[in-house]
């Protein structure tokens, strides 16, 4: 039997190595892709579900044990919870709601989406009320493949303050003189 020098073979073996651990990092991120995707969907689904004020719909989307984090109050632990909070703000009309994924990392079976939203409410008795900031979702694979939210931290942000014009805007310029409007 004649043998290869080692000259030949490793050269040979080391291509083929890098071509496998190139297709497993392309199947890899190609699995990536349809998990992000997958969460991205379960986010509209879910904004669906807030925009119909549908409170069990919504409670729906956490795992039995989720929790809820909301500014000023405390964590709200488990789905049955979340749903009676959700539903105790009876005759809420939402004009808009808006949820942005700004990125979706996944690592095996739990995925983070970190976004932006916006909501323009009505209130009974109320004042309409804008509401926008960020958060921060935890999504736990389910053994049948579902994607549930396991934590959910909303960070509102202040209202934004009117916008100053600087002064080289044309909006900073003076108005013209009415008297002098329409002259010639």
């Amino acid at each position: 039997m004649r043998l290869l020098p080692a000259s030949r073979v490793y050269p040979v073996a080391f291509v083929m190595l890098v071509s496998c651990v190139r297709w497993g990092d392309d199947i890899a991120s190609r699995d990536g892709a349809v998990q992000r995707s997958e969460v991205a969907a379960a986010l509209e689904r879910y904004q669906q579900a807030a925009r119909r004020v549908d409170a069990p719909a919504m409670a729906a989307f956490f795992t039995a044990t989720g929790v809820l984090f909301e500014p000023g109050i405390r964590p709200i632990v488990t789905r049955d919870s979340i749903r009676a909070f959700l539903a105790s703000f009876p005759g809420v009309q939402v004009h808009t709601a808006t949820a942005t994924a700004d990125t979706i990392d996944v690592f095996g079976d739990r995925a983070y989406l970190w976004g932006s939203y916006y909501e323009h409410l009505s209130f009974p008795g109320q004042p309409v009320s804008e509401q926008r900031g960020r958060f921060v979702t935890e999504w736990a694979r389910q053994p049948d493949g579902a994607w549930l939210i396991a934590r959910f931290y909303r960070i509102p942000l202040p209202p934004q303050a009117p916008r100053q014009p600087s002064p080289g805007d044309a909006a900073a310029a003076p108005p013209p003189n009415p008297t002098s409007v329409g002259r010639e």
